[in-house]
């Protein structure tokens, strides 16, 4: 009876935050977006336009990506892939990488003017425009496909039926082909499903490769109006395309989640047949492994060489050898101004990561309370809606208070990335016995002293590295913070953005080395083997 006080003030104080976080300004921009519907005849080509390209960004990413990212798990979890271990580490770089620092990169690498056209004369086509747009998202993106590929195929698929094959003579390609495959359908729809709503929420990319050539998307275009506008007209469009934008993503979400569910009744088959015969991979030729270096140096290593070697040339246009090499722009980057922005950032990104590993854990632990099985479903809403839409529910909601401040940013960060933290969690939360919690219980142990004793040291390592994730999300993240920030809020992201708009390719540049490479030196041992498989992908 003494723990019933506790269990009801934490579900009221996350009923609350749901409320103040989630339902208030999703409800507001939905009722204002009603209200506009006549927006639309104002401007309504340029409407069109953006949605066209953003349709056809969002398919198009949801399979290069795919294809990328399916093509990457076939080869190290059903391939004799040399250094398998490491070529997953080198797949998973671009989601290292802020989207719009890629998009910065590459065309630091590959744009006119870049290093290839200095090097070479040779740059690629239409990197500034739609076909260059895709490339990078989808580029982005393929991570995701490769993690959750890899996952399917080392859990989902019913390793039983593989090995009848193989044992009945069938080749590895044709096994993979018949009875591989096809189990995996689901959950590549399923991944499809989530690298279209990314597409079509990329800010970021669009806002670096297609504002220059005049390529507008639904996210570019909520920017223009919204935060470079002062008309009426301009905002009411804005809060319609914010609406549209989220019912798109959430329609995409929830068939993304009934994709990859209805791939999980082989779980439970496959582990039974775990300790099993290991399943025999087919061979791997020096080529395949060749391909994913190459993928690795092209899509990771040669923009961040270029980016950083504009950074660290003395002027543009001069030839990038050591002679040419000054730090100047990288002391212009830190000046009072631009450093009070990355201190911004980090600030955000530790509140952010705390209060969502927190919340997260609340959510997980009333789980099996009255109401609980619905807080789960709630925080993912947010996940799912475009940064953009969420900025701008945010100011309908609380702006008349909170606007230009970062507690106004830091609600839009927590409410974001609240599932982040709450999935990390929860799926470590199922693999703990409850056997353990309940002897500990039953030993006399109260509520508290259980959760200390038994649950914490268990879940510790998801707790780490949920709040690691959201960090690293939250310090990188620009389409939010572009539209919320005001007069001395500016974030590290949104100073390196205006820099690139001013044209200021040497100190952006440098700006963007700053956000990049010091998560890339944090999470690159955390993530590297041995310890990846089994933090990834669940292996030994």
């Amino acid at each position: 009876m003494r723990g019933k006080p506790v269990w009801l003030v934490l579900s009221l104080l996350v009923l609350g935050l749901i409320a103040l976080l989630i339902v208030w300004p999703l409800a507001e921009l939905i009722v204002v977006g009603v209200g506009q519907l006549d927006a639309f005849t104002a401007g309504s080509s340029r409407v069109g336009s953006a949605a066209s390209n953003s349709a056809v960004i969002g398919i198009a990413v949801a399979v290069l990506s795919v294809l990328i990212g399916a093509a990457g798990a076939f080869l190290t979890e059903r391939t004799e892939l040399r250094g398998a271990r490491w070529a997953r580490l080198g797949l998973l770089m671009p989601i290292l990488i802020p989207p719009f620092v890629g998009a910065l990169s590459w065309l630091r690498a590959y744009g006119p003017g870049g290093l290839t056209d200095d090097l070479f004369g040779w740059q690629l086509p239409a990197l500034q425009g739609l076909p260059g747009i895709v490339l990078v998202i989808a580029v982005n993106a393929s991570p995701v496909a490769f993690l959750l590929t890899a996952a399917a195929l080392r859990t989902r698929v019913e390793t039983d039926l593989e090995r009848a094959a193989r044992v009945s003579g069938s080749s590895a390609r044709s096994t993979l082909r018949t009875v591989t495959v096809p189990l995996i359908v689901p959950a590549i729809s399923g991944v499809m499903a989530l690298a279209f709503v990314v597409g079509i929420n990329s800010f970021g990319v669009p806002a670096v490769l297609g504002s220059p050539s005049g390529v507008r998307t639904v996210t570019t275009l909520i920017y223009e109006d919204f935060a470079l506008s002062a008309r009426p007209e301009s905002f009411e469009r804005a809060v319609l395309l914010a609406a549209s934008l989220a019912v798109a993503a959430v329609l995409a979400i929830v068939l993304a989640e009934r994709a990859l569910r209805a791939t999980g009744g082989a779980t439970a088959r496959s582990s039974i047949t775990a300790s099993g015969p290991a399943i025999h991979k087919g061979r791997s030729t020096p080529m395949a492994s060749a391909a994913i270096w190459a993928f690795v140096v092209l899509t990771s290593g040669i923009p961040m060489v270029a980016l950083t070697l504009v950074a660290l040339t003395r002027g543009v246009g001069l030839a990038p050898v050591p002679s040419n090499w000054t730090l100047a722009h990288f002391v212009d980057a830190i000046d009072g101004r631009l450093l009070a922005g990355l201190a911004r950032s980090v600030l955000l990104a530790i509140l952010a990561a705390t209060a969502g590993v927190a919340l997260g854990a609340a959510v997980t632990a009333l789980r099996g309370r009255r109401l609980g099985r619905l807080y789960g479903p709630a925080v993912l809403v947010t996940f799912a809606v475009p940064g953009s839409t969420l900025a701008v529910a945010m100011l309908l909601a609380h702006g008349s208070w909170l606007r230009d401040t970062l507690l106004l940013i830091l609600m839009a960060y927590v409410a974001k990335l609240w599932a982040v933290g709450h999935r990390a969690i929860a799926g470590s939360a199922d693999s703990i016995p409850s056997e353990l919690y309940m002897a500990a219980r039953l030993s006399g142990a109260r509520s508290v002293s259980a959760g200390r004793d038994v649950l914490w040291p268990m879940l510790k390592p998801a707790i780490t590295g949920g709040w690691l994730l959201i960090f690293v999300i939250a310090f990188h993240e620009l389409t939010m913070s572009s539209l919320l920030y005001g007069p001395g809020t500016e974030t590290l992201a949104v100073s390196i953005l205006n820099l690139q708009q001013l044209g200021d390719v040497s100190v952006s540049s440098a700006l963007a080395v700053i956000l990049t490479l010091p998560m890339l030196f944090v999470a690159i041992p955390v993530l590297s083997p041995p310890s990846l498989p089994r933090r990834i992908l669940g292996t030994g």
